[in-house]
């Protein structure tokens, strides 16, 4: 950066301290009197007119609040002015109250009536007058008290009067913003507000914008502690606040008469967090106040609030108070659509080949007109997808159904529309395809058996995708008939006729012994099986008798079928498995493998609860379960927890697991990893140990020193006259 441009920047900063801080040309050239505390009070003021000489001509009074350079006499000017212009300054009382600070106090030393506040603060959100060392006040009196008192004397003194406005500008704005929520001052339903550009504003609740984008939504902000304290929110009131209390604040404000001037180029303000959680700027934060008040107090607001937008204007008070909508709303007199004539904008779009088959893009045109305010956001709802856009959009269709397609058009304040076309787009359904990828693979045959198997979760238009053989369900089946249409033995789907496909066969398995604490292999067969497709099988057992259990299947090596199966918790499992291929014949089903406890009856029965084969459910057709048997008087002789085998950690793993023991004998003890069917896969202990403690890691390698695949092992340590089994799941 040159010496130059930094040199302008000191001189534009020091001249803008100079600006803030420094005292102002000239006081008022009247003085409104009130009292506090029977001490005798000064506020200077501008006015056109001697406001203690009662006038029955006088039938409107503005009342107009400077910025934060307490430069009345310039705001008084421009009021004058606009009056002028209306030839109705004879009936017209015109009054600029001037809120002075310390350093006018310090620089034009006026007698101890004088008010004054500390800073701009203070004076512009109703904070009580200052009294220092240098200059000291035996009172303290809120700017709103004063300004109660001032209306109150133009109620007594102006007997005419028939409307009564209080604008402000900037500093002002905010003045008159907080002052319409707290006073009572209700000046028999006639007065006025007009809120004109301030930098913040006074929020009703703890929520703020989250984002400048229409519409609005609204949440509480993070990161900045103090930004619903007033004046911007309603927490830590100050005195005159707190004394009209949150309710009255509430009810008072959605009962005002309010309008808001801002100008379309006032993209300045305060930086401060709790003016920036408002907006980014004084446009911004207009803006999205108005729309704050419609949130909070409902649309009715409007009925009393409006919002004017002026064009080709920045922060200029007096550009603001001279346009059309800044006269309209200060003098009532001319016409600003923004507030008289305000339309919304209309919704509209179009479309063509609103119907074909997935994946298929349709360009849906915004043909939507404005009101008053220019079209800020387009919000379209596609199947209940929510798309922002500034215009026209191409929207591609996944998967099919039947699709309304809404749009709202929201303006520049917040003023919207909304258009709904109801079952506008039909994309046709590709049945088969469950994963909506446009293709019918073996992937949606085994999401269907995941469904079924309660593994995967599937919405009703998928399951209606994969109801494949019209039987109004979904069930393994279906897999079935996707597999055959992907191998080319359907040649479309759905299937009309489902009487090729009776099919028959009967489950069997072998008597059970389980002995405690040893794995025990139960095979489930199938026999005399005739056309089979798909079969769905269920069963619960007492998960206190039986732990650990698994299953395994070679039906889908053997004979083509895809398995899917689970296991809870709570003693259940479920089984489905779908070919392309007709089984007959027999064959095992699958095997399930578990560890007995101790069952105190001897036995245990595992139920099965359903049996279909292709869509025949027929458990109804044959009673079958499995019974285990155990055998009461095979003990364990060795004394009670001699030897512990301790959960395996971590479980699951992915590369190394610890398996840790104990013993209070010295014996032989033997540890070994066997898998799903049972089969040995490491020995990784066997010898005789004294009493101590034993850890053994197992890398998930077989004895040939190869990695195994994922799955689940069983862990067993063995002795004399002990064995105890556990299970882990292998992750790779």
């Amino acid at each position: 950066m040159s010496i130059k441009n930094i040199l302008s920047k000191i001189l534009f900063f020091n001249f803008t301290l100079h600006t803030i801080f420094s005292q102002v040309e000239i006081i008022g050239d009247q003085n409104f009197f009130t009292s506090e505390s029977n001490d005798q009070i000064i506020l200077p003021i501008f006015s056109n007119k001697e406001i203690y000489i009662p006038d029955s001509n006088v039938d409107r009074a503005i009342i107009v609040i400077h910025g934060m350079n307490r430069n009345a006499e310039d705001y008084y000017n421009s009021i004058y002015d606009n009056a002028v212009e209306f030839n109705i300054l004879s009936e017209t009382i015109i009054i600029a109250p001037q809120y002075l600070i310390t350093t006018d106090l310090n620089h034009w030393q006026p007698s101890n009536e004088y008010v004054f506040w500390s800073g701009t603060t203070p004076w512009s959100s109703g904070e009580q007058s200052s009294s220092t060392t240098q200059h000291p006040r035996s009172y303290a009196i809120s700017s709103f008290s004063i300004m109660d008192s001032l209306i109150s004397h133009l109620l007594s003194n102006f007997s005419n009067l028939q409307d009564i406005v209080l604008v402000g500008n900037s500093a002002g704005g905010q003045f008159v913003n907080r002052y319409a929520a707290g006073s009572d001052q209700e000046g028999g339903g006639m007065i006025r507000y007009v809120v004109s550009a301030p930098s913040s504003y006074l929020y009703f609740d703890e929520n703020r914008y989250n984002e400048y984008q229409m519409p609005f939504s609204w949440s509480v902000p993070q990161g900045c502690t103090g930004y619903n304290d007033y004046k911007y929110g309603l927490d830590d009131l100050n005195e005159y606040m707190e004394n009209a209390g949150i309710d009255s604040i509430l009810s008072r404000y959605d009962r005002r008469n309010i309008q808001y001037l801002i100008g379309e180029n006032d993209t300045g303000g305060t930086q401060d967090c709790e003016s920036m959680v408002q907006g980014s700027n004084r446009l911004e934060r207009s803006i999205i106040f108005f729309n704050y008040l419609k949130y909070f107090f409902g649309n009715d607001i409007m009925e009393n609030q409006q919002i004017a937008l002026i064009s080709d204007v920045g922060h200029s008070y007096n550009n603001i108070f001279s346009s059309e909508c800044g006269r309209a709303a200060i003098f009532d007199f001319g016409s600003c659509d923004q507030f008289q004539n305000v339309s919304y904008p209309i919704a509209s779009f179009t479309s063509q080949n609103n119907s074909g088959a997935y994946p298929h893009v349709i360009n849906f045109i915004n043909e939507s007109d404005q009101g008053t305010y220019p079209i800020q956001q387009l919000v379209w709802n596609i199947g209940n997808e929510i798309i922002y856009s500034n215009g026209s959009i191409n929207y591609t269709f996944g998967y099919p159904g039947i699709f309304d397609v809404s749009l709202i058009v929201i303006d520049q304040i917040g003023f919207s529309d909304t258009l709904i076309y109801d079952s506008y787009v039909e994309i046709d359904t590709l049945y088969g395809d469950i994963d909506w990828d446009a293709e019918v693979l073996e992937n949606d045959a085994s999401l269907i058996l995941q469904n079924v198997i309660g593994n995967t979760s599937l919405s009703n238009l998928q399951k209606a995708t994969g109801d494949v053989s019209n039987s109004q369900s979904l069930n393994p089946f279906d897999a079935s008939i996707i597999m055959q249409y992907i191998a080319g033995s359907i040649d479309r789907l759905p299937i009309d006729n489902i009487d090729l496909y009776f099919s028959s066969g009967l489950l069997s398995t072998p008597d059970i012994f389980g002995e405690e604490d040893e794995i025990i292999t139960v095979p489930v067969s199938l026999s005399n099986a005739s056309n089979i497709y798909s079969f769905a099988i269920s069963f619960d057992y007492n998960n206190t008798h039986l732990e650990s259990g698994s299953v395994y299947s070679n039906i889908s090596n053997d004979h083509n079928f895809i398995i899917e199966s689970s296991i809870t918790d709570s003693g259940s499992i479920y089984i489905a498995g779908a070919s392309s291929i007709a089984f007959e014949g027999e064959t095992i089903l699958f095997n399930l493998y578990f560890i007995p406890a101790m069952i105190e009856d001897g036995f245990t029965v595992i139920e099965c609860t359903k049996f279909m084969l292709n869509e025949a459910e027929i458990i109804t057709n044959q009673d079958f379960d499995i019974l285990i048997n155990q055998s009461l008087e095979i003990k364990n002789e060795v004394t009670p927890n001699s030897i512990i085998l301790y959960d395996n950690y971590p479980n699951p793993f992915n590369e190394n697991t610890i398996i840790k023991y104990s013993q209070k004998n010295n014996e032989i003890l033997k540890i070994y990893i066997t898998d799903i069917k049972g089969s040995l896969v490491k020995v990784l202990h066997e010898r005789n140990l004294s009493k101590n403690n034993g850890i053994i890691f197992w890398d998930g390698t077989n004895n040939f020193g190869s990695k195994v695949n994922s799955g689940m092992y069983f862990y067993t340590l063995e002795a004399i006259n002990h064995k105890k089994t556990k299970k882990m799941l292998l992750l790779k």
